[in-house]
């Protein structure tokens, strides 16, 4: 339902507000997305690790530390922002409230995911996702001083305001108001100390690498086509968010627990999730392609059917993400961040320099290339780690836990 809902409002975007418009979105969500990693300082992957292993009320304490840590960031941002371009200063408060909420909602999610709570992540999650698109496009159908992207961000904010709201009720077990209340005793502490380094620069590096090519094509091309390369990419994207919430989340938490344990039971239990993640990405690249097919011609930009091929380079790069990030879980599962975060520099370094060197001769087929390209080393490179055996070494780093 979110694919379609992402689906749906993406065409929206090209046909109504058009395919400038829809680049500039583009830049928008992919803020939405940098924003939660650059200031998130590994906090989440750090303490849903702890949490899979010791509960959810162990690190409620430092949750609520982390996020009060937030506010006066994302404030500082919003500030700035206006003073700079004060004529757009209700919609940067907007951007800074959502860039707020929607990165406490990426963190919560990835924590309820982690502590057995998938129905109820899910469900907030696709809120924040889908539910207010299902309310915004038929409004702006309806009426067209609703076909403007502050309307647009204006309903995305709402959605974020009920996602939040339904989070602290899905959540009231974690003894939020423990927490709270200790906070003035406790003092506060930098994102960073609860937060792992290595998976950090990894998260850094891997969302980087995921939305570097749209703005290689912003700059080297027009907005029109980076317009275009969104309309495109979006779809892609809303695929991976999808196979990666709904079979790589809930499988994440397990593999971490059995880890430690006969390395027999963690090959099976991640041949499974490479089973399944392959087999949904199959499908639906399969179904995205001829929805994409049907869709295009009626969007009334006659410019965008000249690209339709590039949705089946997006989808076999689909494919080779899915193996990507289901060999990274073996590192995270078993503590190896180091390998985590060298794999990850290693495909943002190859990403860049492919699409500095292929976007400006062959536009989206050159960012499209580079993509395959890049995953490509990424999967090779974390294939032979694995291959030569880094398990028994990370047993090793950790002596005393195999020991117990």
């Amino acid at each position: 339902m979110t694919i379609a809902a992402k689906f749906v409002l993406t065409l929206f975007i090209a046909r109504y507000l058009g395919l400038a418009e829809l680049g500039i979105f583009g830049i928008v969500t992919s803020a939405a997305v940098l924003a939660p990693v650059l200031l998130g300082f590994g906090v989440s992957n750090n303490l849903g690790r702890e949490a899979a292993r010791d509960g959810a009320p162990a690190i409620t304490a430092r949750l609520s530390q982390y996020f009060v840590v937030l506010l006066p960031i994302y404030a500082t941002l919003c500030i700035v922002s206006v003073v700079i371009f004060p004529g757009k200063a209700v919609l940067l408060v907007a951007l800074g409230l959502l860039l707020f909420l929607e990165h406490i909602q990426t963190d919560m999610f990835s924590l309820m995911m982690m502590t057995g709570r998938p129905y109820a992540a899910n469900l907030v999650n696709f809120i924040r996702s889908a539910a207010w698109v299902a309310g915004y496009v038929p409004l702006a159908l309806i009426d067209p001083r609703f076909r403007t992207l502050n309307a647009l961000v204006l309903a995305w904010l709402g959605g974020c305001i009920v996602a939040t709201v339904l989070t602290v009720v899905f959540t009231s077990h974690w003894r939020w108001h423990e927490a709270v209340e200790a906070l003035p005793a406790s003092g506060m502490t930098l994102p960073h100390r609860h937060g792992s380094t290595a998976l950090y620069l990894n998260d850094v590096a891997n969302t980087l690498f995921q939305y570097v090519d749209r703005y290689i094509v912003g700059i080297f091309l027009s907005v029109e086509i980076l317009g275009i390369y969104v309309l495109f990419w979006s779809i892609g994207n809303a695929m991976s968010n999808l196979i990666t919430t709904a079979v790589v989340q809930t499988r994440k938490s397990t593999l971490v627990q059995v880890a430690h344990a006969a390395p027999q039971s963690f090959n099976r239990n991640l041949r499974d999730v490479a089973f399944v993640t392959s087999g949904t990405a199959l499908g639906l690249s399969i179904a995205a392609i001829v929805a994409v097919y049907v869709a295009v011609p009626f969007l009334g930009r006659p410019q965008v059917i000249p690209y339709l091929p590039i949705m089946y380079v997006l989808c076999v790069g689909l494919m080779f993400r899915t193996v990507y990030e289901v060999l990274g879980i073996s590192f995270y599962a078993h503590g190896r961040d180091d390998i985590t975060l060298y794999s990850g520099i290693a495909i943002l370094v190859a990403a860049i320099g492919l699409n500095v060197a292929l976007d400006p001769a062959f536009g989206i087929w050159g960012a499209g290339a580079a993509l395959l390209a890049s995953y490509a080393i990424g999967v090779t490179a974390r294939a032979v780690v694995i291959s030569r055996g880094f398990q028994r070494r990370a047993y090793a780093h950790e002596p005393t836990r195999v020991q117990s």
